[in-house]
């Protein structure tokens, strides 16, 4: 009984890290070939894990920042906003965006509600 309370635990762990849901979350532990692609003189970055399914998104700001998604349509629209509490430095805020099975064929990423266009696209 206890072998079989521990595998259906860890089925749960690797299905919920492998979900299909459309999500994105701020990540600390940033990849390596993530690293490597980073340009710190561009204020948004986006940078695909083309093999993962997955991608990274760089934003560079002095103030704090969240994130949000949101898919109208066919667009999946990445919602960076401000919270107003201004840093006396810029940081740099990764997000990592898992696509999941959500169907959208354009992205828009919006900064406190305005369209911004991406300074660099990067895959690998």
């Amino acid at each position: 009984m206890k072998k079989l309370c521990c595998l259906i635990l860890f089925t749960f762990i690797l299905t919920a890290c492998n979900s299909s849901e459309l999500s994105i979350t701020e990540i600390q532990n940033i990849p390596n070939k993530v690293q490597e692609n980073i340009n710190p003189d561009y204020q948004l970055q986006w940078i695909n894990n083309i093999d993962k399914n997955a991608s990274y998104i760089i934003f560079h700001s002095t103030d704090d920042v969240t994130a949000d998604l949101e898919v109208v349509d066919n667009i999946l629209n990445v919602k960076l906003d401000s919270t107003g509490q201004k840093n006396n430095e810029l940081k740099m805020y990764v997000y990592k965006l898992n696509r999941g099975d959500a169907e959208f064929d354009t992205i828009n990423v919006k900064v406190n509600g305005q369209d911004t266009p991406l300074d660099s696209l990067t895959g690998f």
